[in-house]
C-alpha cells in the first residue's frame, strides 16, 4: 500500500466510525445521505415531531403537530449554484395524503446553517425549476440557532 493509499484508508475509516457513531446515536437512520437523515433528525428536534416508523414513508418526513413535513437538505459545493430541483412528485403533491409543509436545511461546508420552511404550495406551484436560498423570504427561515455546529468546526 503506498503513502496515499495509506492516508484515505486512515480518513475512510474516521469517516466510517462518525458515520457509525451518528446511527448508534439515532441521529442518522441510514447508510443514505447523511445529510439529508441529519436534516429530518434538525427538523424533527426544531419542531418537536417524530420521524414516521418507516425510513421510506412516501409524502414527508416528520409528522409534528398539524404539520406533515417534507424535508430537503441543500448541500453544495461552493462553485455549485443549483438550488433544490422541484420534481413531478412535489408539482403532484397532494396536502390531503402528503406533505403540508416543505422545510429546507442549507449547508454550508457540510454544517448546517440556515433552515426554511415553507407551506407545500410555495413548492408545488413553484415558477421556475430550481428554488434557491434567494427564493426563499425572511418571513420563512426559521429561528432557530445552528452556530453551535459552526464552533463545533472551529475546535
Amino acid at each position: 500500500m503506498n503513502e496515499a493509499e495509506m492516508a484515505a484508508t486512515a480518513l475512510w475509516a474516521d469517516y466510517v466510525r462518525a458515520k457509525n457513531n451518528l446511527l448508534k446515536a439515532g441521529i442518522i437512520r441510514s447508510y443514505k445521505s447523511t445529510e439529508g437523515d441529519f436534516s429530518e433528525w434538525l427538523v424533527e428536534l426544531i419542531f418537536k415531531g417524530q420521524l414516521p416508523d418507516s425510513k421510506s414513508h412516501i409524502g414527508y418526513d416528520v409528522l409534528a403537530g398539524d404539520k406533515k413535513i417534507q424535508v430537503k437538505s441543500i448541500t453544495k459545493m461552493f462553485d455549485n449554484p443549483n438550488g433544490y430541483g422541484v420534481t413531478r412528485k412535489d408539482r403532484q403533491n397532494n396536502p390531503e395524503r402528503g406533505a403540508t409543509h416543505y422545510a429546507f436545511v442549507f449547508f454550508e461546508d457540510l454544517v448546517p446553517d440556515a433552515v426554511y420552511l415553507v407551506p407545500e404550495v410555495f413548492v408545488r406551484t413553484f415558477p421556475k425549476e430550481q428554488i434557491k436560498r434567494p427564493d426563499f423570504e425572511d418571513k420563512y427561515r426559521v429561528d432557530y440557532d445552528l452556530s453551535g455546529y459552526a464552533q463545533a468546526m472551529s475546535k
